[in-house]
């Protein structure tokens, strides 16, 4: 159990781990705990560092996130907005999909991610609980976008598969139970967290149109949209 966690910690993030893509997938039901975890780290570092000026915490906070997680889904996102933006039929899409070189069209989709986390964190009103609640919950609509989103018809290769293959619809139940404890702590903020499931839901939408199917950089892309869009309703409503 404990290589399989580890194998799931250090396949989402660049935290050292037993890299066993095949006992991270057994484990696939735990994500939105690496979310939890994840966000608690994020929010013990924003403490930390809340002496810094707004600007510059805001900016340091972000960089945080993506030294900790790797860039491995906003990798996903770059190559599903090239995909997706991408003239012409069926297979054309699919090709700027898989291609390995990013077009303006990802290029712009990082950038605009990466923009509205800076700003959400600066327009935080900062305190013990704004903090926690904001990367936690932000954190866990990011893996409960991802989590929903395995539940698809799927594309035959790349890192995704494995995950695709393990993955059991009452995951998601799973996931909502042994997180809803989370309910008791931060209130009606808890249910802010199933703003990825409604993302996860139109991001399929938009990719089965496209593609056809779900692949590993969906899922990327739901993850790091989820993220941004979770992060502007916390900063307006806590």
């Amino acid at each position: 159990m404990f290589d399989s966690f580890s194998s799931l910690m250090g396949f989402f993030s660049k935290i050292p781990g037993k890299n066993d893509i095949k006992k991270a997938a057994e484990v696939s039901y735990l994500i939105p705990l690496i979310g939890i975890i994840f966000g608690i780290i994020f929010s013990l570092l924003g403490i930390v560092l809340d002496f810094l000026p707004k600007p510059i915490f805001s900016v340091f906070m972000v960089i945080l996130i993506y030294l900790i997680l790797g860039l491995l889904h906003l990798d996903g996102l770059a190559d599903f907005s090239d995909g997706i933006m991408v003239k012409g039929d069926r297979e054309k899409k699919i090709r700027a999909l898989k291609d390995v070189n990013t077009g303006i069209a990802g290029t712009f989709s990082v950038v605009s991610v990466i923009i509205i986390e800076i700003f959400s964190i600066f327009t935080l009103k900062l305190n013990y609980y704004s903090i926690f609640a904001f990367f936690i919950i932000s954190e866990l609509s990011a893996k409960f976008s991802m989590f929903f989103g395995l539940w698809e018809k799927y594309y035959p290769g790349g890192l995704g598969e494995i995950f695709f293959k393990n993955f059991k619809p009452y995951y998601i139940i799973i996931g909502i139970l042994y997180t809803s404890p989370f309910y008791f702590i931060f209130g009606y903020i808890y249910l802010i967290s199933f703003t990825g499931i409604i993302i996860s839901i139109i991001i399929k939408y938009i990719s089965l149109n496209n593609f056809g199917f779900v692949n590993g950089d969906v899922i990327g892309a739901m993850n790091e949209i989820s993220r941004s869009i979770t992060m502007v309703i916390l900063c307006l409503v806590l």
